[in-house]
């Protein structure tokens, strides 16, 4: 027993690697402090107008430079020094939330403070992603980027439950003691901005190899440049696709689950953390699965399989609440979350070995902006929740994503033999012939 467990966390070894090592400390800290900005901030805008909407509001301001800033933040990945543009990036993170927690310290914050501060921010952390994709991968072999990538999906999902629960109970315990939930909320946000500057600092202590650089005349000709490889190369647009896809129509239970909860299985505000909660355990269970036996499963049934299953799951979530059955309902969103973080391993390590070096900011890029469009599946599902139910609002999620999962894998024979490219692409760097490993076959 103890042989076959450690050989289900073999994909720890990953971690052996030094420079490696650093960089997921620092991003485990920025990860966690992101997932508790968005806990506090939520509390903050909250307690400041009362207004429901005014949530809406703030993550829109967030959300919206990852539609303008991405594409040419991953160009400028390709192009520059990707790990200076984490340490701006993620410093500039940490001093506007040391700006708010002082805002809030003196008292003199307002909800307008918060939105220009999440917008500015925004900008900030769209910058850095792009750069982080560039950098993991050139800090371990490809034979691991399997596990690179569920370690660095673990942090996400991981730091879901973690985080909040940190920042909000520095809220409540400071509130309690001394009487100020402000105080509280002032010591949060300082915490949360010393999490951002750890990054910030341990990618400093990061050796990057050499990696190969984008060659365009101008920043533009770059960008132009990634916009004709993915439209050339239609496996990374039918990947990019089903990864927004799966986001918009998969991720939308999520956005509804308070309104699923309350009005179809009669729970309240702790039975909605339940199932956030079952949510966030069945991704941690999904990432050692796929991290563990990922390498030994066709790349192409790990996506298509995750994906399928995933839209059964959330289809079945969806009748169970039709059924009232809420012990049903946790298990199934237990098994979505799982599924989840299986397809988005699979999809994330194909695109790493498929991409070239010198395109991976800008690929990375757009999938970046098509992530930030995913949110958009919420308003969706609850315009149909509207008409309709949420229960039914839910399945019609579920359904989505089976119908592009379908289309991707009828549509490329490319998608389904997968690993068929990955193979020649590493017979050709073995026999160096970087004009083919560079080049992807075209469908």
């Amino acid at each position: 027993m103890i042989q076959s467990l450690r050989k289900r966390l073999a994909f720890l070894s990953v971690l052996k690697h030094r420079d490696y090592r650093i960089y997921y400390l620092g991003l485990v800290a920025s990860v966690m402090s992101h997932q508790g900005m968005m806990a506090a901030q939520g509390w903050l805008v909250f307690d400041t107008t009362g207004e429901p909407l005014t949530l809406g509001l703030v993550g829109a301001a967030q959300a919206i430079p990852g539609l303008i800033f991405n594409l040419v933040a991953g160009a400028l990945a390709d192009r520059f020094n990707p790990r200076r543009m984490i340490m701006i990036g993620e410093g500039a993170a940490a001093l506007l939330i040391s700006l708010l927690a002082v805002l809030v310290l003196t008292d003199v914050v307002t909800v307008w403070h918060i939105v220009i501060i999440a917008f500015l921010i925004g900008i900030a952390t769209s910058f850095d992603q792009p750069a982080r994709r560039v950098v993991w991968p050139a800090l371990i072999p490809r034979s691991q980027y399997l596990a690179g990538t569920a370690l660095n999906q673990g942090a996400w999902n991981g730091t879901r439950v973690i985080g909040p629960g940190v920042s909000m109970g520095i809220i409540a315990v400071v509130g309690f003691v001394s009487g100020d939930d402000r105080l509280g909320a002032a010591i949060s946000f300082a915490v949360i901005a010393a999490g951002f500057a750890s990054m910030s600092i341990a990618i400093m202590f990061v050796r990057m190899p050499e990696i190969k650089r984008a060659g365009g005349a101008t920043l533009f000709h770059d960008i132009v440049d990634g916009l004709a490889f993915v439209a050339k190369q239609r496996i990374f647009l039918l990947l990019l696709g089903l990864s927004f896809s799966i986001g918009y129509f998969g991720l939308s239970y999520q956005q509804l689950m308070p309104a699923f909860a309350k009005d179809s299985l009669g729970l309240g505000p702790s039975g909605v953390g339940a199932l956030y909660v079952a949510s966030g355990i069945g991704g941690v269970s999904g990432i050692i699965i796929a991290a563990s036996y990922g390498a030994s499963v066709d790349r192409a049934k790990l996506i298509g399989g995750g994906a399928t299953l995933m839209g059964l799951a959330i289809i079945g979530f969806g009748i169970s609440g039709v059924l009232g059955w809420a012990i049903l309902a946790g298990v199934l969103s237990a098994l979505a979350g799982a599924l989840y973080s299986i397809f988005q391993i699979g999809v994330n390590t194909l695109l790493n070995l498929l991409v070239p070096v010198e395109f991976r900011g800008r690929v990375m890029g757009l999938r970046g902006i098509m992530w930030s469009l995913s949110p958009l599946g919420a308003l969706q599902a609850g315009f149909i929740a509207g008409l309709t139910s949420t229960p039914f609002a839910i399945g019609v999620g579920g359904v989505g994503v089976l119908i592009a999962t379908g289309l991707v894998f009828g549509l490329s024979k490319q998608v389904r033999n997968a690993d068929r490219l990955v193979t020649a692409l590493e017979a050709a760097e073995a026999l160096e012939q970087p004009e083919v490993a560079r080049s992807t076959p075209a469908t």
